[in-house]
């Protein structure tokens, strides 16, 4: 039997839309766990870094292993082609103003996005005025409730709330506490969240916000899991397609089945070196 000319088109119509598309191999995001609330989220060759230079552990907290760092700065891969790095805020277990420096002084194509607070303490830094490199530190000055922000560049799209840091108001109420939900090449929304607090009432004045995107990968601070509020906080507002907790201290084991109850199932960042892709 002889196929007709347009029996042998729609045949290799068929054969076409079947093929697997180079975007199909691919994940969505890939998640690097560096230590704390630090995270490198990647989509092919996009690749963003959250909370990732600091110093300060207090004692609990994991911090970056020098090897990671090392490579990091030295572009080593997969650490090669970070496009941008966001700062939570301005705390020393999320981020050191030198280090920072440091490292945007080594890649100068590097964007950086933070509260203001941190913009202010990367400044203080300049012996004289850089407008090269002061140009790439994009400063977010958010009120409590103000409406979001909205950034663009090469890559991503940028959206930012602030939200009280935990504790708040008796600690902290002062921090300027940033949640960045970036898209990356139009395709993969990651959300991380900082120090976040865990009380409905940061969350209800931005509901268009939470529901104006999907959020592929949230990345929230560990104590969100663990309180009735919290819980719905990351159901009913940020609905993630996939979470994984950070900010997890050092005494939880990182075998799930050593947790403690109220951590069992969770998916959380333990170990430094970590990842996840989807």
């Amino acid at each position: 039997m002889h196929n007709t000319p347009t029996q042998l088109l729609a045949l290799t119509m068929l054969a076409l839309f079947a093929m697997p598309s180079f975007a199909d191999d691919q994940p969505s995001w890939r998640a690097h766990y560096l230590a704390n609330a630090g995270v490198m989220v990647s989509r092919g060759d996009t690749k963003i870094l959250f909370d990732p230079f600091f110093r300060s552990d207090y004692g609990i907290y994991d911090r970056v292993p020098v090897a990671t760092e090392a490579a990091l700065f030295k572009g080593e891969p997969p650490w090669d082609g970070i496009d941008a790095v966001f700062i939570s805020h301005h705390h020393g277990d999320h981020f050191d103003p030198a280090v920072v420096m440091s490292f945007l002084r080594a890649w100068p194509t590097v964007e950086l996005f933070g509260p203001q607070q941190a913009i202010t303490a990367l400044l203080a830094l300049q012996e004289q005025p850089d407008t090269t490199l002061s140009s790439r530190l994009h400063g977010i000055a958010l009120e409590r409730d103000s409406a979001a922000a909205q950034l663009t560049m090469k890559g991503l799209q940028i959206e930012a709330v602030r939200v009280a840091h935990s504790g708040w108001p008796e600690r902290h109420a002062h921090v300027e506490n940033i949640v960045f939900r970036v898209t990356l090449d139009n395709v993969t929304t990651v959300m991380h969240l900082g120090d976040a607090d865990s009380d409905s009432q940061h969350y209800e004045p931005h509901s268009s916000f939470w529901q104006g995107r999907t959020t592929n990968l949230a990345l929230p601070p560990v104590w969100l899991f663990l309180t009735d509020m919290g819980r719905a906080i990351l159901h009913k507002y940020i609905g993630a397609d996939h979470s994984i907790g950070i900010h997890v201290d050092t005494s939880v084991a990182d075998e799930k089945e050593h947790r403690p109850p109220e951590l069992e199932g969770l998916d959380l960042f333990t170990r430094p070196g970590e990842t996840r892709s989807k």
